[in-house]
């Protein structure tokens, strides 16, 4: 047997159960993606447990009644052919045109550009004026390759009274830059009438919605515009202000997306030729429907071309494989010693299981090589009990990734070199003898210690984790990591020291830079629990009415559980988030029909996924994870160091430039190394300082 284990999170969870922690912790559920709460407030999020719920925002009032439009100057009029040639150069950046700092849509919109990674600016017309300077470089090259606007009137509330963020003048500024430069207009809110200009919508009523969601529908126009999603899928919507519109006979307009009856979302063309896009409900950064279509909106006004890109995946981790874990009992009793262990069988059913989820879905298994039998054959036991699981794992090596996770599982907080050296490299010949092939450039630590979250008292089992920041991390384990070739540590979410600065990057560790650490999230499925009667029986004594952190108004089923954990990871999938979702072998058990927590919640998680998306649900290993954030790392530096992509329309190219070297991401170019996604494509360039590299576009039409 291994080590006893009694670190982080698992001390926690255990004073939480004896009773002697309730009310004492009040780290904030984190503002991460994820189902919005049925009723706030949300309760703590204890650490190595996942969010119980989002911050609840208020849809925003609705938009006033205008009538009259906007006239559109006189030299609109003019053919468009006149300009040909002269503006068709267009920086790949964002314009969001927002009226205040009050403004619900900026939020919204910068959550799927800076998930992107794309380059975008701000404007507040409340307080900053439009002018041509706003719009065109000194050059004559565009600044912006879409404009995004919050709602489509572009009024605030000033105590009793609408004002108006933009005057006619700025509209024509706009307007004349979006016409000339051939520059697409989102509008992420939008009601009927013809103020300032007319969408082609008429009024066929107005609602609230709730939490009880409105169904939405694409149309063939919406299914062009979102073609990541299937045509037939339902977008939930939820938490919104509804405008129910028909599209004006003989206008030029087609609707995208309806409620059944009533147009929700309109394509149209201006009377002087301007492509413009809007929806007619909210939508704020904590919902599923702004995961759905706020990307959508983005890609269809930037015609696909825009700095960074958007994949889904699905990277689910099983922990401490060959090693024992405690066992929660639905009468709330846990037992330490033994606890529970894997079995053959259970083995053999989640490498079945994991392949019914199909597009190659693989379980990445962090392994404690402590309790591996040498002297076990290599066969697979369907039936087998715990003492044919080495064997039965050497006969199923191939079919799961390998992690890393130390020899003995000891904590890693105060270890020395030698033991820290000993634990990852006896751990990594112990899994290389049975032919498991763990990659050596990463290191799960056992949970996720010596990286600067530790009780004050490393012998006290019941305290509270403190998180000490990664300058807290044990040295000795850094050295020993760099020295065996590590370059990627396994960080947890719940931390606030190892959230990175940036959406799918890593941090380079501060006091070795030669490491990376990159964050898993934890879930609500809990470390100790096998069968659906235990996991319900744990968190409704956390969350239920009686819980020590009352949320849910009525204890959950765990039909309800697993439903609703199952859509914070499918909004976690939806952002497109690249990072690992962690469990532990107890979830692996098999309680029934070959059904184990771990694996209903992974194909709930792609059920849902499918059920929207038309594009493949990737899944990869976790070098390729590392190395994927290190090139965000790289993106991210990019933007921040200025790097600029210009779009020739006339030469069907895109210049990229910088005064930095490294490598950014550019969606909608084919370039060296472009890869695809549905439609989508993405080049990694990489970039010498002060030297333009020239790529040919690959515009949406």
């Amino acid at each position: 047997m291994a080590a006893a284990r009694f670190p982080a999170y698992r001390r926690v969870v255990r004073a939480l159960v004896a009773g002697v922690l309730a009310g004492t912790l009040v780290a904030a559920a984190p503002a991460t993606a994820g189902l919005r709460p049925v009723r706030p407030p949300a309760p703590p999020q204890v650490p190595g447990f996942g969010q119980v719920a989002t911050p609840r925002v208020v849809p925003p009032a609705p938009l006033p009644r205008r009538t009259g439009k906007v006239a559109v100057a006189a030299h609109a009029r003019a053919n468009a052919a006149a300009v040909a040639g002269l503006n068709d150069r267009v920086a790949l950046r964002a314009l969001i045109v927002a009226t205040n700092q009050d403004d619900f849509g900026v939020a919204t919109l910068r959550t799927t550009l800076d998930r992107l990674g794309a380059a975008y600016d701000v404007l507040y017309d409340a307080t900053t004026p439009i002018t041509t300077g706003t719009l065109v470089r000194p050059d004559g090259t565009g600044k912006y390759n879409a404009i995004l606007l919050t709602n489509s009137m572009q009024v605030y509330a000033d105590g009793g009274t609408y004002l108006n963020g933009l005057d006619p003048s700025e509209w024509n500024i706009l307007w004349a830059y979006e016409r000339n430069f051939g520059v697409r207009q989102a509008a992420l809110y939008t009601s009927y009438g013809s103020w300032p200009e007319d969408y082609c919508l008429r009024s066929a009523g107005e609602t609230a919605v709730g939490d009880t969601p409105l169904d939405v529908s694409l149309t063939p126009a919406g299914a062009g515009v979102f073609d990541y999603l299937k045509p037939g899928a339902t977008i939930p919507v939820v938490q919104s202000y509804v405008y129910r519109t028909t599209v004006a006979p003989g206008c030029s307009a087609e609707p995208i997306a309806t409620d059944g009856t009533a147009v929700l979302g309109v394509r149209t063309t201006s009377t002087d030729g301007r492509e413009r896009l809007a929806l007619t409900f909210t939508l704020n950064q904590y919902l599923l429907q702004s995961d759905l279509l706020v990307y959508g909106l983005v890609r269809w006004a930037t015609k696909g071309m825009f700095l960074g890109e958007q994949r889904h995946y699905l990277n689910v981790d099983v922990d401490d494989w060959f090693n024992s874990a405690d066992h929660y009992y639905p009468d709330g009793h846990v037992e330490y010693d033994p606890g529970f262990r894997v079995s053959a069988h259970e083995m053999v059913n989640l490498d079945q299981r994991q392949d019914a989820i199909g597009n190659g879905f693989t379980f990445n298994i962090a392994f404690n090589g402590a309790d591996i039998d040498p002297f076990a054959g290599n066969q697979c036991s369907p039936n087998g009990g715990i003492n044919e699981l080495t064997a039965t794992t050497k006969c199923l090596a191939t079919q799961f990734r390998w992690l890393n996770h130390t020899l003995n599982h000891p904590e890693l907080n105060t270890t020395d070199y030698a033991t820290t050296y000993g634990e990852i490299l006896d751990n990594r010949n112990a899994g290389n003898a049975i032919g498991l092939a763990s990659a050596d450039d990463v290191l799960k630590t056992p949970e996720y210690s010596g990286l600067g979250v530790y009780t004050t008292n490393p012998n006290d089992d019941t305290g509270v984790p403190v998180d000490h920041g990664l300058a807290g991390s044990n040295p000795q384990l850094l050295q020993a990591a760099k020295d065996l070739g590590v370059k990627y540590l396994h960080g947890n979410f719940s931390f606030a020291s190892q959230v990175p600065a940036h959406f799918n990057a890593s941090i380079v560790h501060p006091m070795e830079p030669s490491l990376s650490v990159v964050p898993d999230w934890p879930t609500n499925i809990a470390y100790f629990v096998t069968t659906p009667e235990e996991e319900t029986a744990f968190y409704n004594s956390f969350y239920g009415p009686n819980g020590k952190f009352p949320y849910w108004p009525t204890n959950r089923t765990y039909e309800q559980i697993l439903d609703y954990e199952a859509g914070v990871g499918l909004q976690h999938v939806a952002a497109g988030g690249i990072n690992t979702h962690t469990f532990h072998i107890a979830n692996v058990h098999d309680y029934g029909s070959g059904r184990t927590l771990v694996t209903d919640w992974a194909e709930t998680v792609a059920a849902k996924f499918q059920t929207f998306y038309s594009v493949p649900l990737l899944n990869v290993d976790w070098s390729s994870i590392g190395a994927y954030t290190s090139l965000r790392n790289q993106h991210f530096a990019q933007l921040a160091a200025g790097a600029d992509a210009v779009y020739d329309r006339s030469a069907g190219t895109v210049t990229v430039s910088s005064p930095a070297a490294g490598t950014v991401q550019v969606s909608g170019v084919q370039g060296a190394g472009a890869t695809t996604y549905g439609s989508d494509v993405t080049t990694p360039l990489p970039l010498t300082a002060g030297a333009p590299v020239t790529v040919t576009a690959a515009p949406r039409v």
